[in-house]
């Protein structure tokens, strides 16, 4: 395996059709390397996009722009990579484009070499959403809403995975090997760096899920207990649901629990999850429109982890920044308030409703709550969280409604 003729590809692939490149990736023994090559790719891309735009006349698009963002991230943004590696192999990986491909990487790629420390000295007066590679409307807004030395730690923050973290499933003990969360040392633990959260000891068992600690909020605001009645709108990829499962146990009469997906591909994630767990046979797993679900329905706790601008895993899906926008924020909004809408009157009174997203974005998280409430009389928001990235967990947000 080609761990850098994959990376191209799957960068081509992403900036051709917007496919979440991870996912062109083929598994193998080079699959870790092809992944850290990708990522690094897309989170310096403002910065490794300015500095070969200053060593050849204009950017090409394509495989070859693809190419040029492998080898540049290795020689800026990745050091444990020996330059007559990054140099040598990711021209052989560029022979596949076309006949003067190989020749023309080489030429930048030895240049950006040759220049390195001008370039990266011009680079720290550029613009900051140049040197933060954000787009620079979410640079804008995060600088007006949080203020300028707070935008770039959240930026900064960004800037590299959050470590992987796993919640155990009651009454499971943590995997062999993990260390407790720091902010949340009894329920998340810490996987150790460059071990394979399936190659843990206890997964094929079911024993733990996969969950960063910004997100442990959502669950435990629903508290669901046993013999209630609870739906998982959006329940994909099936970590929250399974937790929600394992708290219903042992599942008295009367206990329902309802794990909705419409997506296909997502839905089948959903089910290798609960299977993996054996919460299969006890989720009723459904796969309707969020915003269209039965009227009849009622439940005693709904969690709503709706779709949104990923704001708050840019470090985790680093290609989520490149496709963000005013425009992707408005059509979340309005999603997210129709989701909102729809499952509201499924809830039974004095039963709860958790709001969630991964986006650190107000008008997503406290300003939706806000409008919700105000065209909902007889709810309110009872408790809620907004975590913000760190180098330790993703960012995320959970509210508390209660229907009285």
């Amino acid at each position: 395996m080609n761990a850098r003729r994959d990376a191209i590809f799957a960068l081509a692939l992403w900036m051709a059709r917007g496919d979440h490149p991870t996912q062109a990736l083929p598994p193998g023994p080079g699959h870790a390397f092809a992944l850290e090559l990708v990522g690094a790719a897309l989170r310096h891309k403002a910065a490794l996009e300015w500095a070969l735009g200053r060593c050849c006349r204009a950017l090409p698009g394509g495989e070859l722009r693809a190419a040029l963002l492998v080898g540049a991230a290795q020689l800026l943004a990745l050091p444990g990579v020996p330059d007559h590696a990054a140099l040598a192999e990711t021209v052989e990986a560029a022979k596949p484009i076309g006949k003067r491909a190989a020749g023309f990487v080489n030429a930048v790629l030895r240049r950006l070499q040759r220049e390195r420390e001008t370039l990266l000295a011009d680079l720290a007066r550029q613009p900051e959403h140049v040197r933060l590679n954000l787009p620079r409307p979410l640079w804008t807004r995060w600088r007006a809403h949080f203020g300028e030395p707070r935008a770039r730690a959240l930026a900064e923050a960004l800037a590299a995975p959050p470590r992987v973290a796993v919640r155990p499933l009651p009454p499971f003990p943590p995997p062999p090997g993990c260390e407790p969360h720091p902010d949340d040392p009894e329920g998340t633990w810490l996987v150790p760096r460059g071990v394979r959260v399936d190659a843990l000891e206890g997964f094929a068992e079911g024993r733990f899920v996969a969950q960063d600690a910004a997100t442990r909020h959502a669950v435990d605001l629903l508290d669901p207990r046993p013999g209630l009645r609870v739906l998982d709108a959006c329940a994909a990829p099936g970590g929250k649901t399974a937790q929600i499962a394992a708290r219903l146990a042992p599942w008295p009469e009367g206990t329902h629990l309802v794990a909705n997906e419409p997506d296909p591909a997502r839905a089948e994630r959903l089910r290798d999850t609960l299977r993996r767990c054996g919460f299969l046979g006890r989720a009723e797993v459904t796969a309707l429109d969020a915003a269209t679900l039965p009227g009849e329905w009622r439940f005693d706790r709904i969690l709503l982890d709706a779709p949104c601008s990923n704001t708050g895993v840019l470090g985790r899906r680093p290609d989520a920044r490149w496709a963000w926008s005013p425009a992707r924020l408005e059509r979340a909004r309005r999603l997210q308030a129709a989701l909102l809408a729809a499952v509201a009157p499924l809830l039974a009174p004095g039963g709860v409703l958790v709001y969630a997203t991964c986006s650190v974005e107000p008008e997503e998280n406290e300003g939706q709550v806000a409008d919700f409430l105000r065209a909902h009389p007889g709810w309110r928001q009872t408790e809620s969280r907004l975590e913000l990235p760190t180098a330790l967990h993703d960012g995320a947000f959970a509210a508390a409604l209660r229907r009285d």
